[in-house]
């Protein structure tokens, strides 16, 4: 039954991965990892039968060794799941005083799949929340000629979003160096922002108390990624010092779903072993 169990794993694997290569090409990060996983769960298979057959043949430490192991492997990547996706909130937060939308990839000068879906839900946020600056958080990658923020706004502009709603943020290259840099430039804008506010104490004091009462999102920051992404850049943030900050989802193509959320559930473990999360 074991064997039989690690042999459809090792189909089921080699599959997705012939899927994400016809769908995506074979240069989608990390594909290669299904054909690995493939190759480790047919050799376990291959292990566990040789065993059941030929029990003096073989050392039983070597088939238990691997199951163990894929056995483990299993609990953490579904528990890694379940931080990801369990934690998505179902609806954005509103009226946030900044957002950060993080980058992705570019293809030429149009934005690749998944930072396309993350700007559709940035344009959705920015024409419902028009007094919300939105702060977009892309560096330059090799072989490009402009950074992703600059493709961001473009793409953003043609939505509708006006141009003084954006600020862009063009030194990153990595989620914690987004959220790092972003987080720079909201500290500057509020420091701006105090220096030519009016001091609320200065008001007459005839002036009704009631008028000040609204939802008080002056210290909020929002982060807006990807469904899969959010869990990781929420934990960066809360890392570097942002305790009052909302995560916004955008959705993610569905059939790479399951590779994106397995590739970050490794980039979680990634920034764990690095201490930025």
């Amino acid at each position: 039954m074991l064997t039989w169990i690690l042999a459809a794993g090792a189909v089921l694997c080699l599959a997705y991965f012939i899927t994400i290569v016809i769908y995506s090409g074979i240069g989608t990060a990390y594909a290669f990892i299904w054909f690995v996983f493939a190759a480790g769960l047919g050799i376990t298979a291959f292990c566990v039968r040789w065993y059941e057959r030929y029990p003096r043949r073989i050392p039983l430490r070597l088939p238990v060794s691997l199951v163990t192991l894929c056995g483990a492997g299993l609990v953490i990547m579904l528990m890694l799941q379940f931080l990801i996706i369990g934690k998505v909130p179902q609806v954005a937060d509103s009226d946030l005083e900044y957002v950060i939308v993080l980058g992705a990839s570019v293809k030429g000068e149009k934005p690749g799949r998944t930072l396309e879906l993350r700007l559709d839900k940035a344009a959705e946020y920015a024409l419902q929340n028009p007094e919300t600056i939105m702060i977009l958080s892309g560096g330059r990658s090799a072989g490009q000629t402009e950074t992703e923020a600059e493709v961001m706004k473009r793409y953003l502009l043609e939505k509708g979003v006006k141009d003084e709603q954006m600020i862009l943020e063009t030194n990153s290259t990595s989620t914690v160096e987004n959220i790092a840099y972003s987080r720079m430039i909201i500290d500057v804008l509020r420091k701006q922002k105090q220096e030519h506010h009016q001091d609320e104490r200065a008001l007459p004091a005839y002036l009704p108390s009631v008028m000040m009462q609204r939802p008080d999102h002056s210290r909020e920051i929002g982060i807006l990624t990807s469904n899969f992404h959010l869990y990781r850049a929420l934990q960066v943030a809360k890392k570097q010092g942002m305790t009052k900050v909302s995560g916004i989802a955008s959705p993610s193509d569905r059939i790479l779903f399951l590779h994106f959320c397995f590739r970050d559930g490794l980039a979680v473990l990634k920034e764990r072993l690095a201490g930025n999360i």
